[in-house]
């Protein structure tokens, strides 16, 4: 994704929220020195097109960039009809405003992406629309979350049954990849999770009403890190002590956040507050022991683990997955064995995408 912008500063946070969909490269518009014009898969632009120059700049800049199919989606400040017909002269595929919502500007990319390219077919285009889906609906989860307002319900379930479907009709391989091609990383960490708990229940041979309490369990576990600084989030770096304990903070603003709202079950509560538990009584944020910690939170645990280890972070290279598996055997007592071992069914399949 290229996003072409006349405010550098301003289009970090814009960068940041299309990289929901995959790796946005940002080249401004007035010192554009790329004359190869890499191919990119969807041009976006934050320009002020009130002004003629503007206006021309951004021509020479599509021209380079831009290929015959390349679908071209404009972002507007001032949605007047001026701006919309520059916007239509310069050749947009589609016209939003700026401040349009993450998950608007992803379905919009999605749709455009779809139009503009040959129709993929199998399990993979399965997977990615199903992904999409989620993708849309976690956004409004966090957006409303980090707003300080209530989480949209229909948001949750609509998220839920896409991961649940596309984890019964696909391979979590497949899930995997989609999945990687998210730039955000909480949004990729929440995604890969709850796609390894869908698929953890359907190994477990769960019935479809218990598939989805996992699963739900798995898209809310870390809604709390919606209140953690963006700053310590995306850290190119791993974090110190003091931001370490900030980080610690997620589940209890999770719990309360949810509590406070109504609405949730108490499986859901106990695995927002308790996925960070180990069975030795040596997690956090309660220190629970054995008889404390629900199986749904265990499985949680399971998959927030081997997550995080193979993840894909700019200071660190991914594990691959026999070895984060290794991992969790020698964790020994934090975690629940019999369930590390029927997870190591969900782990051959995520081999193939490593």
């Amino acid at each position: 994704m290229l996003l072409i912008t006349d405010r550098l500063d301003e289009s970090r946070e814009l960068a940041r929220r299309l990289g929901v969909w995959g790796p946005c490269r940002v080249v401004p518009l007035e010192r554009d020195g790329d004359e190869t014009g890499t191919p990119s898969a969807i041009i976006v632009s934050d320009v002020d097109l009130a002004h003629r120059g503007t206006v021309e700049a951004m021509r020479t800049v599509l021209a380079r960039h831009r290929h015959k199919e390349t679908p071209f989606l404009c972002l507007l400040r001032d949605m007047t009809a001026r701006s919309t017909i520059q916007a239509q002269a310069i050749g947009a595929s589609e016209i939003l405003p700026t401040n349009t919502a993450t998950s608007v500007l992803v379905k919009t990319i999605d749709q455009l992406l779809r139009e503009g390219t040959e129709p993929v077919r199998g399990t993979a285009a399965f997977t990615r629309a199903h992904l999409a889906t989620a993708a849309v609906s976690l956004a409004d989860m966090l957006e409303s979350a980090s707003a300080g307002k209530p989480i949209a319900l229909s948001a949750v379930e609509a998220s839920v049954e896409a991961i649940d479907q596309a984890a019964g009709a696909s391979d979590i391989g497949d899930w995997l990849q989609v999945v990687w091609s998210y730039d955000d990383l909480t949004y990729q960490h929440c995604m890969l999770v709850a796609g390894l708990a869908a698929s953890f229940a359907h190994q477990l041979g769960f019935s479809s009403e218990d598939r989805r309490l996992v699963t739900r369990a798995a898209v809310l576990h870390d809604i709390g890190k919606s209140r953690i600084p963006l700053e310590i989030l995306h850290k190119p770096g791993a974090l110190d002590e003091a931001e370490q304990a900030v980080v610690r903070t997620h589940p209890a603003i999770g719990h309360a956040m949810l509590l406070a709202q109504g609405g949730f079950s108490p499986e859901v509560l106990a695995a927002v507050r308790s996925h960070h538990e180990y069975l030795d009584g040596s997690g956090y944020p309660d220190g629970l022991g054995d008889g404390q910690i629900p199986d749904l939170v265990r499985m949680i645990t399971i998959c927030d683990i081997y997550a995080a280890l193979i993840e894909r972070r700019s200071y660190k290279p991914p594990m691959m997955p026999e070895q984060a598996y290794d991992i969790l055997v020698l964790m020994g007592t934090k975690l629940d064995s019999a369930l590390v071992r029927v997870f190591e069914q969900v782990v051959q399949k995520t081999v193939q995408a490593a």
